[in-house]
Formats: C-alpha cells, sequence, structure tokens
C-alpha cells in the first residue's frame, strides 16, 4: 500500500466519522472511488481494502482527527497528492448519503493541515 493510497483512506475516514459513526457504505464507496481513482487506482483490492481497515481503525481508536490529520500532514507534501487527497475527501461528504456540517468541518481542517485554502473547498 503506498502512502497516498493509506492518506487517502485516513481523509476519507476522517469526514465520514465525522458525524460520529462510520457507516458501511462509507467503507464500499471508498473502495469503490480507490478502484475508480487514476491515481489510487493502480493499487489492488488488497492494498485498498489493507488502507481502509487500517484508517478506519485509527479514526476509531483516537476518536479525534488529530492523529489523522497529522500524519496527513507529514506524509502528504506534493501538490499533485494534495489534489487527490482533497477529492477524496470531498467524496467522503456525501458518500453515506447525508450531508453533515460537521463533515464541511472536517473539510476545512483538512485543507487547513494540508496548507490549502478551506474556502476554496
Amino acid at each position: 500500500m503506498t502512502p497516498l493510497l493509506l492518506n487517502a483512506a485516513r481523509a476519507f475516514a476522517m469526514v465520514g466519522f465525522s458525524d460520529g459513526r462510520l457507516a458501511p457504505a462509507e467503507a464500499q464507496r471508498f473502495a469503490h472511488l480507490a478502484s475508480q481513482d487514476p491515481v489510487l487506482g493502480h493499487s489492488g483490492h488488497a492494498d485498498i481494502t489493507d488502507a481502509w481497515t487500517q484508517a478506519a481503525h485509527e479514526v476509531h481508536a483516537s476518536q479525534s482527527f488529530g492523529t489523522a490529520l497529522i500524519a496527513i500532514r507529514t506524509e502528504i507534501s506534493k501538490d499533485a497528492d494534495k489534489v487527490v487527497i482533497m477529492r477524496v475527501a470531498q467524496q467522503a461528504v456525501v458518500a453515506d448519503g447525508k450531508l453533515e456540517a460537521q463533515e464541511n468541518a472536517a473539510i476545512s481542517a483538512l485543507a487547513e493541515a494540508l496548507g490549502l485554502d478551506p474556502k476554496a473547498y
């Protein structure tokens, strides 16, 4: 599993968990999104599943965004990778079929952690 795939899973899980839970539909949506993404799609099914499992565990274990944000900020520095992370995170906002204010706040926190303008997202 690549660092980009793992951090994309972290971003997706962080945004998905911002409403207090990760729905099974969110795991399915991430797997589908990652497999279809032009950058992440090169990863195999096993790597995508492993990335999601690790990211979901990290988010549940910490019960906050801090750990995920620190990892993402530390491991993602290329502008192209930041675009991928934000694209994946934005997909997480609607993955469970509900739009929540907390999810928008998570997107803003993620953008700030990556050194991006939150208003652009």
